[in-house]
């Protein structure tokens, strides 16, 4: 299979010798470069005349063992005006729900059963529900436990900023539950926040929440939803995270990346960031350094 006019993006976490790896491209992979673009001194967008399936295959394995993330879309498709993003293990390092119940006291090893929710192996809403129910009759005060242990991804603050000033509807989209979603939302100026919530008596946990975001195809839902609502092709939508639960949104968004992503997801989506962090998803928009908001 032939992909004709594509734009591969390589981002490298130093300097990127271009000139070799162009010369890797026409003279190992016979491709031919029409046009190289610097982004930054980390990374260029090369456009090609064509790429065949077998050619991508081998341009990724050699990107991989060089550290380098690649993204390889359609040169005409390239444009998006809506983001869409997970929250824990992609904006934020932290998997909050987990990080509350330790705080809780409860012994359990909560991270393993996150880990095969995210791997796919076992039902989001029944990983949810389990976790909820470890939490009841437990303070509302561990929440302000749990927004001092949030750590920001490197570059997501850059990322929705950036895309906030170039006119893109940024929607943080997470299993996760309010008001640590509001928290970090509002901390990234996200324009929309789309969680779970929590629900509360006598200021302690009830175990019981809102399911707004536990099922298998909630996030799919929500970008039917707004793509719907702003009459935006899907086409139009860039979506990353990190998850089983972020399937539906990144398969079928025009560009989908998986982000230090479990494996489900490297089987399912092709472009990935692996080594790199969250303005990578800049560079792959064709967005060079001197665009980036860092104010």
């Amino acid at each position: 299979m032939i992909n004709k006019d594509q734009v591969v993006t390589l981002v490298h976490s130093n300097s990127l010798a271009i000139e070799g790896l162009s010369k890797y491209f026409q003279n190992t992979l016979s491709v031919t470069i029409n046009k190289v673009i610097k982004l930054s001194e980390c990374a260029y967008d090369l456009y090609l005349e064509s790429i065949t399936l077998e050619q991508s295959q081998e341009l990724k394995k050699k990107c991989y063992l060089e550290k380098i993330d690649i993204c390889i879309q359609p040169i005409n498709a390239r444009e998006k005006k809506i983001l869409l993003s997970d929250m824990d293990a992609t904006i934020i390092e932290n998997e909050t729900l987990d990080d509350l119940v330790k705080l809780s006291g409860v012994e359990t090893n909560v991270d393993e059963t996150s880990k095969l929710a995210m791997e796919g192996k076992i039902d989001i809403k029944t990983t949810l529900d389990t976790r909820l129910n470890y939490l009841k009759g437990k303070p509302k005060s561990l929440i302000d436990q749990a927004l001092a242990r949030i750590k920001f991804h490197p570059g997501s603050e850059v990322l929705v900023k950036t895309l906030n000033q170039k006119g893109f509807i940024t929607s943080l989209v997470t299993g996760g539950f309010a008001p640590i979603s509001t928290f970090v939302g509002d901390r990234l100026g996200f324009q929309n926040v789309i969680s779970n919530e929590f629900e509360f008596k006598d200021d302690c946990f009830t175990g019981e929440y809102v399911p707004i975001t536990a099922g298998k195809n909630s996030k799919l839902n929500y970008l039917n939803k707004l793509t719907d609502e702003k009459n935006i092709s899907k086409s139009q939508v860039v979506a990353i995270g990190d998850g089983a639960n972020d399937l539906g949104m990144l398969v079928n968004s025009g560009l989908g990346v998986g982000y230090h992503a479990h494996q489900i997801v490297k089987d399912s989506v092709d472009n990935q960031i692996s080594f790199n962090d969250l303005t990578t998803l800049l560079y792959y928009l064709g967005i060079s350094k001197n665009e980036f908001d860092l104010n």
